[in-house]
C-alpha cells in the first residue's frame, strides 16, 4: 500500500464483527499511515446491525460525501 498515491484522499473504515472488532481500527491506522484522511469515528458494529447502527452507517456515508463533494 505504501506505493499508492493517495495523498489528500478521503476514506472511511467500517465493519461488523462477532468477537474483538479490531479490524476496522487496524485498517484506519494503515490508511492514515499512507496519507489518507480517514473520517472518524471508525464504524464498528457488533453482529447484525440494529436500527441505530444503520443510522450510523448513513451518517458515515453522508460525512464521506460531504468531504469529497466539490466546493461551489
Amino acid at each position: 500500500m505504501a506505493k499508492l498515491n493517495v495523498k489528500a484522499k478521503v476514506g472511511a473504515a467500517f465493519g461488523s464483527y462477532g468477537w474483538s472488532g479490531e479490524a476496522p481500527v487496524m485498517i484506519a491506522e494503515q490508511m492514515r499511515k499512507i496519507g489518507i484522511n480517514v473520517i472518524d469515528p471508525v464504524l464498528r458494529i457488533q453482529y447484525a446491525p440494529a436500527e441505530k447502527d444503520l443510522e450510523e452507517c448513513k451518517r458515515l456515508g453522508k460525512d464521506l460525501a460531504n468531504k469529497i463533494k466539490p466546493k461551489v
